[in-house]
This record gives structure tokens, sequence and C-alpha cells, in this order.
């Protein structure tokens, strides 16, 4: 299935663009040896990086990549540029969450997401508006919500897990 460019993204699908983008971006010690380390600097957004290049230098390390995955990252960089600036900062705020997470709890959100799009097309939109709507919610509203009979009954078990796991470990 083609590309489309024109369609927009949902902004909670946002992370899965930074995800992908950041796991093929040149690593930070590659492009800057004489500087601290990661751990002692904000992790930096992997477009705002990618961006941040000359289109030379962008081309030059895309084309190390395979053909496929150089294809998705202009894709996604795309996408990205042509957010409204309140989505590229709420993705932004969403990726500096993501980043302190553990690596073991930034992979559960990794498989959440994959599992989110994997879902039938039918329910992926009522699974994403329904972590969209807890991120808006407190702490305390939102777990009563989720160990409600009514979040029980709409949502398969898989399903629970994904909206608790992603409202859990990227709250906003």
């Amino acid at each position: 299935m083609p590309f489309d460019f024109t369609r927009r993204m949902p902004l909670g699908f946002g992370l899965a663009i930074l995800l992908g983008v950041a796991a093929a971006a040149p690593s930070r010690c590659q492009q800057q040896p004489d500087r601290p380390t990661a751990q002692a600097q904000p992790a930096a957004n992997a477009i705002d990086r990618w961006n941040r290049m000359s289109p030379e230098d962008r081309e030059r390390e895309l084309a190390k990549l395979p053909p496929a995955r150089a294809r998705l990252i202009r894709e996604r960089i795309w996408r990205y540029n042509h957010m409204q600036p309140a989505e590229q900062q709420a993705l932004r705020q969403r990726y500096q969450t993501f980043s302190q997470l553990s690596p073991d709890e930034q992979q559960t959100v990794r498989e959440r997401l994959r599992e989110l799009r994997q879902l039938p097309a039918a329910r992926r939109p009522i699974v994403h508006r329904e972590v969209q709507q807890l991120r808006l919610l407190p702490d305390a509203q939102r777990q009563a919500r989720i160990n409600g009979d009514e979040f029980r009954s709409r949502f398969s078990p898989q399903e629970q897990q994904i909206i608790r796991d992603l409202t859990t470990y990227i709250p906003n």
C-alpha cells in the first residue's frame, strides 16, 4: 500500500514515528565524540537530529540504510515536519518521557505500540481514543476508570494491557 503524505497521523501514534526514526539515527558517539555522554544531556528528538543535518549529510546517512528503511525514515520525517507546532511539542515531550524509561519499560512500550498497530482496523481507533482520553485524566481517575467494569467489558484483555501500559509509561 503506497504511503499517503496527505493523511494526518493521530497524535498518539507520533511516538512510533520518533521511535522508528531514532532506531536509524546516527549514534551520538558517531556524530559528536567530543561532547558529554547522552546521560549527561537531555535526549534529543531523533527527527530533530535528522533535520539539523544538511541535506547532503542526511542523504549520505540514509544511503547507508536498506532502501525500504531509508524510505520509511524519509516518510516519518516528512510527517513530523508537517505536524502543527503544538503536535510536534507534545510528541517531543512524549519522546522525552520515553527516553527516561528503563530499557525494559521502553521495550514494553515498543511491544504495546506494535500490538496496537496489529489490532483489527475497526478496533485501533477505539483503543487509541481510550489511550488519549485516559492521558487527560489525573492518575487517580485514570486508575479508577481502568479498574472499572465498563472498561473491562469494552476492551479485550490484550487491549486492556495495551491501554494500561501506554498510559502508565507514557501518561501525557
